[in-house]
């Protein structure tokens, strides 16, 4: 099969990498050719992994009468374009990577006669209520297939035949060693989100305060980055003002590529996000084997079995943050123990033959 993705990203996000490790692990039987935001940084990295890219300007609904102005002619135009490029690759399945993104249900109504999946990888339930049920009733309408990445997704969807759940696979490489339990003085934990609103950076800040008090080796780790948009950088900027403040030993880091290195530095990752469909962070660190906290948001329940893969604990609960964090810093021996737990339990779970199965029986139907 000839398959389309299009994907909203400018930058490197979740949603975009799960996108990339299903064509890079298909890529064996199936051609993927992907449209991309005119403005989007990722062309070089599909073009270097052997992926066909093109470009549209599209535009993303907001709450702008310049933006909403902008949309309908914008949708209509690329609709027309996109026609264009189905028909140069010879396409027979365009897969749109969310479902707020409208351009499959554009080719439908437009004559498109092949297949359109439909992810969704938002819990719907954190959109507009207006907009949601706008999208997920053109979805039901137009697409072959709804796909949620999780059960807490699926939840949020209408009950039907096309509506379906298929987690994303685990398609890592490991090319580090495995961790080593090291004695040190300090127990560094890692932050690994792009600085947005919502991913519980502000969160982890405050509990990490209040741990910190009470043990004194904790280091704080933020990596991300912040997608280009001011609105990111002033979060950020907020944070790093926080800290300093507060005189916490907190460090701040653009995004680095090498996920494996900055999981493996670390001996506890920390996830307080507000709301999460899935959780490739929380995935990538259950795969490499560290010690993982995360937030009762979604997808990281799916994850994590609370006690015995990592800890789970109340979005915006400092307190419980806080507890999640010296319970696991003060007893080494058990979070190594869950840990290594983790790291098999998702190695199972999300194994890519189960992927493959499930997303070869909806090709083929």
């Amino acid at each position: 099969m000839n398959i389309l993705i299009i994907d909203n990203s400018i930058a490197f996000t979740g949603a975009f990498k799960c996108a990339l490790n299903e064509a890079m692990l298909l890529s064996h039987e199936h051609t993927f050719v992907f449209v991309i935001p005119g403005n989007s940084v990722l062309k070089p990295m599909l073009e270097e992994h052997g992926f066909t890219v093109y470009t549209l300007p599209m535009v993303e609904i907001r709450k702008s009468a310049s933006v909403l102005l902008k949309y309908f002619p914008a949708l209509y135009a690329n609709t027309a374009r996109l026609k264009k490029i189905i028909q140069k690759e010879g396409i027979d399945i365009v897969q749109v990577n969310d479902f707020y993104n409208q351009l499959g249900v554009a080719l439908k109504r437009s004559g498109f006669k092949g297949k359109l999946f439909t992810y969704v990888r938002f819990l719907p339930s954190v959109m507009p209520g207006i907009l949601r049920k706008m999208w997920l009733k053109a979805a039901a309408k137009h697409a072959d297939k709804i796909i949620a990445v999780s059960d807490a997704v699926l939840e949020q969807l209408p009950i039907m035949p096309k509506t379906i759940r298929i987690y994303d696979p685990v398609q890592l490489s490991e090319v580090l060693p495995l961790r080593v339990t090291q004695s040190k003085n300090t127990v560094d934990i890692l932050y690994l989100s792009n600085y947005i609103r919502g991913k519980g950076q502000d969160h982890a800040l405050e509990a990490f305060a209040l741990a910190y008090r009470q043990n004194n080796s904790l280091r704080l780790k933020f990596t991300g980055g912040d997608m280009g948009l001011e609105k990111n950088r002033l979060f950020r900027r907020e944070l790093e003002d926080k800290a300093k403040q507060q005189g916490l030993p907190v460090t701040f880091a653009t995004f680095n590529p090498n996920i494996e290195e900055e999981i493996k530095a670390a001996d506890i990752v920390l996830n307080c996000s507000e709301a999460e469909s899935f959780s490739m962070t929380c995935l990538e660190t259950a795969f490499y084997g560290t010690a993982l906290i995360a937030t009762r948001c979604g997808g990281p329940e799916e994850i994590i079995e609370d006690g015995t893969t990592g800890l789970l604990v109340p979005v915006g609960d400092i307190h419980a943050i806080a507890d999640a964090l010296l319970t696991l810093a003060n007893n080494p021996a058990e979070k190594e123990k869950m840990a290594e737990a983790g790291r098999a339990y998702v190695r199972t779970k999300f194994a890519p033959a189960n992927f493959m199965r499930q997303f070869g029986t909806i090709i083929n139907e």
